[in-house]
């Protein structure tokens, strides 16, 4: 069993393990095995669809995943290894059904009386985050790797994102000043956050800098000209000013409107070099040409792209856009400054593929703007959007049913939509699905089986079912009541983005809006 939280490299442990043996073998290493292995998420379908069931009309037996999986790789011949890897939430709901092959048998037992006998070369492999639904009898038939992810930090994965930057950033001292850089703001921004800010919900660490670098490579992305090399000139400056309005709404992006204003108090003086204890790197010539206007929030501005670069206001997008003519009430969006900002991260996460959920109470706009911007402001030639509304009744299976009939058969095995646009499926009420006896919700598994590993298996047949060219993304409401806490493996896959409550500037802007309207139409 390999158990931790997430990012602490589980599932890439597995697959550079298997990779590596490979490679090995081909080279005509002969203490090494070819490895084949195949990933099932236990929770993402039913007990009968994971070991087998009978028709309860025809009382015909079909085959379940793990059946079809044990009796594919029972009947290879040796030497190659296979590993069958359970990848979810462990409980006794199905994991008890697995005690004859743990044990010295190794063998599964089927309802319909088959019994499949485990070859020399298979490998049973469990990936899960924790072991708090697993019985004794389990845990005692297994050996156990814990992945801890905290203990080495977020730099591994800041090495690795600067390992893979792009020669216009890397290039000189580039590389040396962002590591300073991260080094200078990281560890204190986390602490602050975690000693002294509420978050909507629980992030780890390790996933709030991962949403920081990924904002961050969306932003380089967009600020590197590669068809006119000459405009890179002021590449440094736009680096240096994107790294910080990725770690304003990385770091900062899932914080509540107290913690928000606190966060802006705390991150000012270190960035005007007020801190003896956090002064400026020397790479940058010991202070900060970066930093956000005085006025308002470091919340309230983003970085242009132009000659040297400036920060602009949000409400700046917003000029001009205040005509409604012909439009009904009911249907008007008032633009201000939180239509801006949200619409603007909607677009930079959809061009760099990053998924994305915005978290808030009801009334805050989440389902509205989310679609707006899909429904009217994005290219229909690339995306088509599709909505589901998860409940509490939600069920995997209708999940799965609601994706695949969207997308068409493009070859055996592969779904995507025609002409290679993008399938954008926008998830609301993220959190409302029912959550079983010992925690586990399968419509979240089903989802994170998409976004881990690209598949489903098919409800009919039980085969392999690749998902091509999709985007998800999300919107849910603080955890209490009825709606639950998300799994942090399916969670470190988003960019969180807490939605406040509106304030009274931007209430009464859209109050005068809708009354200002009316009465042109009505007198």
């Amino acid at each position: 069993m390999l158990v931790g939280m997430p990012l602490g490299g589980k599932t890439c442990m597995l697959h550079a393990l298997a990779e590596i043996m490979t490679n090995l073998f081909e080279k005509g290493l002969t203490e090494y095995t070819k490895v084949l292995h195949r990933t099932m998420n236990p929770k993402a379908i039913t007990m009968g669809q994971l070991f087998g069931e009978f028709d309860p009309v025809s009382h015909e037996w079909t085959d379940g995943v793990t059946a079809n999986t044990f009796r594919e790789f029972a009947q290879m011949e040796p030497p190659d290894r296979t590993w069958v890897i359970f990848d979810g939430p462990i409980d006794t709901l199905w994991i008890e059904s697995m005690n004859t092959v743990l044990d010295d048998n190794k063998k599964l037992c089927l309802m319909s009386g088959e019994i499949i006998q485990m070859s020399k070369t298979m490998s049973l492999i469990f990936e899960t985050m924790d072991l708090l639904q697993a019985s004794p009898a389990t845990v005692s038939r297994c050996g156990m790797i814990y992945v801890e992810p905290m203990a080495m930090g977020w730099r591994p994965l800041a090495t690795s994102w600067l390992d893979a930057l792009p020669e216009e950033v890397s290039s000189g001292d580039g590389r040396d000043t962002l590591q300073d850089l991260f080094d200078w703001l990281f560890d204190a921004c986390l602490d602050f956050v975690r000693l002294h800010c509420q978050q909507l919900i629980s992030l780890s660490p390790m996933c709030i800098v991962k949403s920081t670098l990924d904002l961050l490579t969306a932003l380089v992305t967009d600020a590197i000209n590669e068809e006119n090399p000459a405009e890179n000139r002021h590449l440094r400056m736009w680096v240096h000013a994107s790294l910080l309005f990725s770690l304003v709404w990385g770091i900062g992006g899932c914080l509540d409107d107290a913690s928000r204003v606190k966060f802006d108090e705390f991150l000012r003086p270190i960035l005007g070099g007020k801190e003896p204890d956090l002064p400026p790197p020397q790479s940058i010539g010991g202070r900060c040409d970066f930093q956000t206007p005085e006025s308002g929030l470091v919340f309230d501005y983003f970085y242009e792209f132009k000659s040297r670069g400036k920060w602009r206001h949000w409400n700046d997008l917003t000029r001009g856009q205040d005509k409604f003519e012909g439009m009904e009430i009911r249907d008007i969006i008032v633009p201000t400054m939180d239509t801006a900002r949200y619409k603007f991260l909607i677009d930079l996460c959809l061009r760099a593929n990053q998924a994305l959920c915005f978290i808030g109470v009801t009334g805050t706009g989440k389902s509205t703007y989310v679609r707006e911007k899909l429904m009217r402001a994005i290219d229909h030639d690339v995306y088509k959007p599709f909505f589901i509304n998860f409940s509490a009744q939600t069920g995997a299976n209708q999940v799965q049913d609601i994706i695949m009939s969207r997308l068409d058969r493009r070859r055996k095995g592969v779904y995507g939509l025609p002409m290679d646009k993008i399938a954008t499926f926008f998830i609301d009420d993220l959190n409302m699905p029912a959550q079983e006896v010992y925690g586990a919700q399968p419509p979240i598994e089903l989802l994170r089986m998409v976004m881990d590993h690209g598949y489903v298996y098919d409800l009919k047949d039980m085969t392999k079912a690749s998902l091509i060219n999709l985007y998800i993304c999300a919107a849910m409401g603080p955890p209490a009541g009825a709606r639950s806490d998300v799994t942090p493996r399916f969670m470190r896959h988003f960019h969180a983005i807490s939605m406040v409550p509106f304030n009274d500037v931007t209430l009464t802007r859209i109050f005068s809006a809708l009354m200002h309207t009316y009465l042109r139409v009505s007198l």
